[in-house]
């Protein structure tokens, strides 16, 4: 074991933990996000952003509805987001989740991404357009910008009417 706490390569006989960890996964990912407040995001322009998550911006390739996460391995190394490893050496993986994007309103305050170093939605936007080489034009950024603002949809659907 390495550390002075211990904290790494703990075993206990029987393991009684990961036999829980799938239900305790499925759990996290059913709690629904809560809803943007009303008049927080321009509708109009989310329905566009809309398109372009799945479309030109890509973001579905990482953020997969309906949790708007990456589905089974979800970390990524620093180079693989076009930022430094920093934070992701922190951890025992030395690798950056796929962060769920459900709610995302409610992050507005700290900043974005691991470290909060991007302090708006436009400035994530603006890192990946330059990072994955997009080509998205400035309406196009805002368009996304209120879609992201827009998570979860705040029209009632069928899933989240069913989980109120």
């Amino acid at each position: 074991m390495k550390g002075k706490n211990k904290f790494r390569h703990v075993s206990n006989e029987p393991d009684l933990i990961s036999p829980k960890l799938p239900a305790l996964h499925f759990y996290q990912l059913a709690i629904p996000a809560p809803k943007p407040p009303a008049g927080s995001f321009d509708k109009e322009a989310a329905e566009r952003g809309d398109k372009l998550f799945s479309g030109k911006a890509a973001c579905s390739r990482c953020h997969t509805e309906p949790t708007f996460t990456e589905p089974g391995w979800n970390l990524h190394k620093g180079s693989e987001v076009c930022i430094d490893n920093f934070q992701a050496n922190r951890a025992h993986d030395r690798r950056y989740r796929t962060t769920p994007l459900n709610g995302l309103w409610t992050h507005t305050k700290r900043g974005f991404f691991h470290d909060g170093r991007f302090p708006t939605l436009l400035d994530v936007v603006n890192h990946y357009d330059g990072c994955f080489s997009l080509g998205l034009s400035g309406g196009e950024k805002n368009d996304l910008v209120e879609y992201l603002k827009s998570l979860p949809s705040g029209e009632e659907d069928e899933s989240s009417a069913s989980m109120d």
